[in-house]
């Protein structure tokens, strides 16, 4: 019994030693280089182009595109918040969340007048293109949002 008594306290020792293991591994997620690209600032829709890159004119565009146009930063953090950041009092407006999917193809939003799965086609330190279906003038087509990198 007594031999017993002494392998219990040591037993307790490697159970909580494992779990402390598995709970480091957990908080510190792997960020590939786009995820850093993505988070190091925030992000100002600068046009909205045709897919043979062609400027579409702001009047053509859904008030929903022109509101993020015209009003919002779009930031990314770490741990997969997004937020809608009103561009001149810098509150914010909206939030939600995000992931890269499909080996870095595929940037899916969940923010509140701007959900959905986009294209990524271009995702670099000066430059976020994104491929998306938007209403312009009234008519749905494939589009691509464009958006600069707003440097403090």
């Amino acid at each position: 019994m007594r031999r017993l008594l002494l392998f219990v306290p040591l037993l307790l020792t490697l159970l909580l030693l494992g779990c402390d293991k598995d709970k480091d591994k957990n908080e510190n997620p792997t960020l590939t280089e786009k995820d850093k690209i993505l988070i190091n600032y925030p992000w100002r829709m600068s046009t909205v182009t045709d897919l043979a890159n062609k400027d579409i004119p702001v009047n053509q565009l859904n008030a929903q595109t022109k509101a993020i146009k015209e009003e919002m930063d779009i930031q990314f953090l770490q741990n997969n918040v997004t937020k809608a950041i009103d561009q001149d009092s810098k509150q914010v407006i909206n939030g939600g969340t995000w992931y890269l999917m499909n080996d870095n193809k595929v940037l899916d939003i969940k923010i509140s007048g701007f959900s959905g799965e986009f294209g990524v086609e271009e995702l670099t330190n000066s430059k976020l293109r994104l491929k998306s279906k938007m209403p312009v003038d009234g008519v749905e087509q494939e589009t691509i949002m464009v958006f600069q990198p707003v440097i403090k």
